[in-house]
């Protein structure tokens, strides 16, 4: 009967330990990016290559799953100087007084079939509640580092006016020289810690 019972609680602790894992974001094979337009005519498209954080996925219960981020402004990339200096400077986010974006979550519901993370985005020194929503493939054993991973991703539309991004110029006709809806885009390689 002792030996039963010792079973079963190893057996419990197990499975306990397996349903909520904490996953470090793998900023090698993830990327941030966001679109915007440019002139009314284009979107262009960039990327921040410095992300870290980590993931707390709950297999067995997404609603106890959270996830935190942190990403360097300095590392945005558009494969263009100009506008990747644009970007960093005073007039958009201002990496020198705000080197980071943040994310901490508070909450993970789920709604109308999908998955939200709830929490605090932090852009520009200003923080607002977000609703973001994810999926989470895995988790899969990873081969180069046999350890466990998970892949997530996530999308939202954020306005950048809603951050005190304020610059507004506008070209002779009136039309804005960049929008203010923001689209982000995760694309996240998480591997067990």
């Amino acid at each position: 009967m002792k030996t039963r019972f010792t079973i079963t609680l190893l057996l419990l602790l197990v499975t306990s330990t397996l349903s909520a894992q904490n996953y470090k974001i793998d900023a090698g094979h993830s990327t941030v990016q966001i679109q915007i337009e440019r002139f009314g005519v284009v979107d262009v498209v960039g990327r921040f290559k410095t992300a870290e954080g980590t993931i707390t996925y709950n297999v067995e219960d997404i609603s106890k799953s959270s996830a935190e981020a942190v990403i360097k402004v300095d590392s945005y990339d558009a494969n263009n100087i100009g506008g990747e200096e644009a970007v960093k400077s005073k007039a958009f986010l201002d990496a020198t007084t705000y080197p980071e974006i943040t994310f901490k979550s508070t909450k993970t519901i789920t709604k109308n079939g999908k998955n939200y993370l709830v929490g605090n985005l932090t852009i520009h020194g200003v923080s607002k509640e977000i609703e973001l929503p994810f999926s989470i493939k895995g988790p899969l054993l990873d081969l180069p580092t046999r350890k466990q991973s998970i892949a997530f991703k996530a999308s939202t539309v954020i306005n950048r006016q809603d951050y005190g991004v304020s610059f507004d110029r506008k070209l002779p006709n009136g039309t804005s020289i960049v929008g203010n809806e923001v689209k982000i885009t995760l694309i996240i390689l998480a591997l067990a810690e």
